[in-house]
């Protein structure tokens, strides 16, 4: 087994159908592993404010009724990943929790998840807790047998999701005693759930040695190194490629996702959201022609201009000459319209881009 199976690449398979997407939330309470139940689609509440991780067990109709959120697996893999990562790197992951245990969500799909339907398990957890998904990334641990790759999970890079399947048939997704020996008590699901997570902040796979924990596949057994199973995982030992440098994307000790509060911005998350006091970049615009382009926020009645954006050469394909990227620094939290406006010039007239919205999170 290796860690390419956590790869970010997707089948192209056919893709399964699904009709009933039922919903409840749960309670993990250790150390014997009770649980609560919550009417359905009803987050328990946060033990605390800001980004963090969402855990959600989902059963498919190939499952094998592994109870994970139930009998202390998550639980376990969590903890598992949070001493070998703190190990690393002197600092743990913000996992949600209520009263102090994790809150683990609980999914019921019927069909199975491959990579055309993934996005379906976001939008069921959206529309049952439409006021509490904002600033979260969702952590799914999906047991099903059917398979379609050669992978154990994957992530939209960049996004707000991770994914997870230890009970996949034909792959041995949940582990086994030589990794673990290795590892000292990491287990590969742990693993997985810890390298997907960090695929979803916008780290791709690094592919410089035979050990680190963010290695995957296609990409590094074409460049010709595939992982060494007799040694412990790594993590970014150069400190360059995604902790204390950005080669591989992203530089995690930059990100506020860490329990002690250190980071100096939240991670990107495809939800409308932005947070007070942080950069908030808005879509780049292009048009045909050089100047500028304002983007005006509204304040009561009124639209103010909070920035002006100069023109650069576009450089996306299909894409008019010039583009041009506003941002703004919110200093409260709030929903906010905002339009982008480029001011009239000797050929055109003024054009008004639609109003839209914008979450601001404390």
């Amino acid at each position: 087994m290796q860690l390419k199976l956590m790869s970010t690449l997707r089948s192209k398979g056919k893709k399964n159908s699904f009709t009933t997407l039922t919903f409840v939330l749960l309670l993990s309470l250790t150390p014997n592993f009770a649980s609560a139940n919550q009417n359905p689609g009803i987050s328990l509440p946060d033990d605390k404010t800001g980004y963090q991780i969402q855990l959600v067990y989902v059963e498919t109709s190939s499952s094998l009724g592994s109870n994970y959120y139930t009998n202390g697996q998550i639980e376990m893999w969590v903890s598992q990943a949070q001493s070998w990562i703190k190990a690393q790197t002197g600092k743990e992951l913000i996992f949600d929790t209520y009263q102090g245990k994790l809150d683990i969500a609980y999914l019921k799909f019927d069909g199975n998840i491959d990579n055309e339907n993934d996005k379906a398990l976001v939008q069921a957890y959206r529309k049952l807790n439409p006021k509490t998904y904002f600033g979260k990334t969702l952590a799914f641990v999906v047991d099903q047998t059917f398979s379609q790759g050669n992978y154990c999970g994957w992530a939209g890079r960049g996004s707000d999701y991770a994914l997870i399947f230890p009970n996949f048939a034909n792959t041995n997704c949940g582990g086994f005693e030589q990794y673990t020996r290795v590892n000292n008590g990491l287990n590969f699901p742990a693993a997985s759930l810890l390298h997907e997570l960090i695929h979803s902040y916008g780290v791709g796979h690094v592919c410089v040695n035979t050990t680190d924990l963010m290695q995957g596949y296609p990409e590094c057994v074409e460049a010709g190194v595939v992982a060494d199973e007799s040694k412990p995982e790594t993590f970014d030992e150069s400190r360059t490629y995604y902790f204390g440098g950005d080669k591989a994307g992203v530089d995690l000790a930059t990100l506020r996702i860490w329990s002690d509060g250190s980071g100096q911005r939240r991670p990107s998350l495809n939800q409308g959201t932005c947070w007070v006091g942080e950069i908030c970049t808005f879509q780049e615009n292009t048009f045909g022609q050089q100047g500028t382009v304002q983007l005006q926020v509204k304040s009561g009645n009124k639209w103010v201009v909070v920035n002006t954006a100069k023109s650069q050469l576009s450089n996306c394909q299909g894409c008019l000459k010039y583009s041009y990227k506003n941002s703004h620094t919110f200093n409260k939290p709030g929903i906010y319209q905002y339009r982008i406006v480029k001011p009239a010039s000797k050929i055109y007239s003024t054009y008004f881009g639609p109003a839209k919205i914008i979450r601001v999170l404390n």
